[in-house]
């Protein structure tokens, strides 16, 4: 979450269709240039790395402590790239990159007190992609998960070496962990490990789920093992205005309905049920800056704005899960940032609103797979 105001906007939904067509790129994916591979040996291509201060160890109590940890996540950052190419360079001046920044507080930080966080840069494919009619979409997302793919084997040949881990991402960061486990985790020998797989804010079917995961689990309880976990987060009431959405599957792309049954745990009870829960341990963050505007989608240079977060404690909410197999929300602090919202839709606070719940549920695993 932020505390940064976008212009007034008399019709949000327009406003945000006129956005999506104004980033489309002029070529096609085939006629593009691409940017440069990542060098994951190089730390200069991770976001997050463990011993190394970041703003994944951001935290609105305890900093975590840098010392190395016994269990460690693979985290991958959502969609930052708002721009006219298919996929993001790796630029230190761009705001995709200090985007990664912001998302690392608000999201990978929710792993930091448990886990060595291991966040990987990457060749992200631009927004436009998702909404893209022909297969520039697949190919773009093509390419950003190669580098996925690519820093997740060095990290397990050179840096896990066994220990228990998670998975988290969001978004297309969630896209591309589904991809990732279901690829170079389910059918080999470290799904052992895999204590979760944290993949939010991207819908994954169940009609998909024994093909891609055979020796995981939907996630059924707090604690067990071995599972996945996913949600996707709205208003009471929230119907999604995009009917079909890119979908991976082992059997190549597809274009999904959003409305279907999809895997959805509530973060406030880490069930399945339909009941409206709370949780008075869960803490809500948001980012606050001294110059970046999360909701200015069209900035292009890096702002170096000094991020820190902050604990929502004075407003409440509650959760559930829908029938159209998504998180609906109520309560004082919806009504606030609802405002934020095109249609309803609270994508974008899909980590942040359940921060202390995800922190908590951490620790809890962790702990379950000790025993």
């Amino acid at each position: 979450m932020s505390d940064t105001n976008s212009t007034k906007e008399t019709n949000p939904k327009e406003n945000y269709l006129k956005f999506i067509d104004s980033v489309k790129p002029p070529k096609d994916f085939i006629s593009s240039t691409h940017p440069k591979a990542p060098n994951y040996k190089d730390l200069s291509s991770w976001a997050a790395f463990p011993g190394r201060d970041g703003f994944h160890n951001l935290s609105p109590d305890l900093k975590p402590s840098l010392e190395l940890k016994g269990f460690d996540v693979f985290y991958i950052h959502p969609t930052g790239y708002f721009e006219k190419h298919w996929n993001s360079p790796i630029d230190e001046e761009s705001a995709a990159y200090e985007r990664t920044g912001s998302h690392l507080a608000t999201q990978a930080s929710a792993f930091a007190s448990e886990c060595n966080v291991y966040a990987p840069y990457y060749r992200q494919a631009t927004y436009y992609s998702f909404f893209d009619t022909k297969t520039n979409g697949f190919d773009a997302l093509d390419l950003a998960y190669s580098d996925i793919s690519k820093a997740f084997e060095l990290f397990l040949l050179e840096h896990n070496k066994g220990k228990p881990f998670f998975i988290a991402g969001h978004s297309q960061g969630a896209l591309h962990g589904q991809r990732l486990v279901s690829e170079l985790v389910s059918k080999t020998e470290i799904h052992k490990n895999l204590i979760a797989a944290y993949l939010i804010g991207y819908i994954l079917p169940s009609k998909y789920f024994d093909e891609m995961f055979p020796d995981l689990s939907v996630a059924k309880s707090s604690i067990d093992q071995n599972v996945i976990i996913s949600w996707c987060t709205g208003v009471e009431g929230f119907n999604r205005s995009r009917a079909k959405s890119l979908f991976w599957t082992p059997n190549g792309w597809k274009l999904e309905p959003m409305e279907q049954a999809l895997v959805c745990q509530n973060p406030l009870s880490w069930t399945s049920g339909n009941e409206w829960m709370s949780d008075s341990s869960n803490i809500p963050i948001r980012l606050k800056s001294d110059k970046l505007s999360l909701a200015n989608y069209y900035a292009t240079k890096n702002t170096h704005s000094k991020l820190s977060v902050d604990a929502i404690l004075d407003l409440s909410f509650e959760a559930r899960i829908s029938n159209k197999s998504m998180i609906e929300t109520r309560g004082p602090l919806i009504e606030k940032i609802k405002r934020f919202a095109v249609s309803g839709d609270l994508h974008n606070f899909d980590m942040s609103l359940f921060w202390g719940a995800i922190r908590n549920n951490v620790k809890l695993r962790a702990a379950a797979h000790e025993k």
